[in-house]
């Protein structure tokens, strides 16, 4: 449990208690039907303990779309694979690692930095 708190911001923490219903511990434990019910119909509700946030209570469907949420792509990434393979192996590509082999160190630190700088994942990070 701690490893999990130490990654959780106290943010966090706070958006859940403000988004979803929250019972305290006692009351889950003398009235599960009508929490159940909540759960029901808002997928979650939190429980606190001593008026803290201390866990979520959540309906099947919304564990398994979560599990289903986090889990990778596999089908997607292949694909992605293969096509940077394949745009590797390609006459461009070639051509591209003749003229870095060509370069001087100076001229292919200046490249790289140019080509980390037009990628869509650098832009975002700036931004």
């Amino acid at each position: 449990m701690a490893a999990i708190s130490a990654t959780v911001g106290s943010s966090d923490i706070e958006r859940l208690a403000r988004d979803l219903p929250s019972f305290s511990a006692t009351k889950l434990a003398s009235g599960m039907q009508a929490i159940a019910s909540t759960v029901m119909a808002r997928g979650a509700v939190v429980i606190t303990r001593h008026e803290k946030p201390a866990m979520v209570l959540m309906s099947v469907e919304r564990y398994l779309q979560m599990a289903q949420a986090s889990e990778p792509d596999l089908e997607a990434l292949t694909h992605r694979f293969d096509d940077m393979f394949a745009r590797m192996q390609g006459e461009a590509a070639a051509r591209a690692m003749d003229d870095a082999f060509a370069m001087d160190s100076s001229a292919l630190g200046e490249a790289a930095v140019a080509a980390a700088a037009a990628t869509p994942a650098a832009t975002a990070s700036r931004g």
